[in-house]
């Protein structure tokens, strides 16, 4: 509270400049996306869209062979142009976006990449699913245990 000439401390809204949504591509990014989006738009923030990429393992095949680099690069490709398509479809007019894929850890670069864009809010989804938390780990508890700055966890849609 302000009196007088005493000036009035920042809020919190006023230090949210810069938000990272990560998604992966898979059912329920939309609405990770669109609670990311609120925020953006509430606090006028630039929002930054994460994919990260795992490495694609060969088990038998060299990863120096053209039909293996070829794949591996035709998905990433295309895991980009679907994160530009998301992107543009849950952007608020007016605010400024952008789409950012890497590779490697999902959790250690989230975090990272957090560190590197002075993110002051996270936002990331959760699943429920077994299988994929047996062949990706907890990515969200990881997240939670090592970021930088508050992180809104979106629960996956009941439908």
């Amino acid at each position: 509270m302000a009196f007088g000439n005493v000036a009035q401390e920042d809020t919190v809204v006023d230090k949210i400049k810069n938000i990272l949504v990560a998604v992966d591509l898979y059912a329920g990014s939309e609405n990770v996306a669109a609670v990311a989006a609120g925020f953006a738009e509430a606090f006028s923030a630039k929002l930054f869209f994460l994919h990260v990429e795992r490495a694609h393992p060969t088990i038998f095949g060299d990863p120096d062979v053209p039909d293996e680099r070829d794949a591996a690069a035709g998905e990433a490709k295309a895991s980009h142009q679907e994160l530009q398509d998301l992107r543009d479809k849950m952007t608020p007019a007016g605010i400024e976006a952008v789409a950012l894929q890497i590779q490697g850890q999902t959790a250690q670069k989230i975090v990272s990449e957090a560190i590197k864009l002075d993110i002051d809010l996270m936002v990331v989804g959760f699943h429920k699913d077994r299988l994929h938390h047996l062949l990706v780990g907890d990515v969200t508890k990881s997240v939670l245990n090592h970021a930088p700055c508050p992180v809104v966890v979106v629960p996956p849609s009941s439908s």
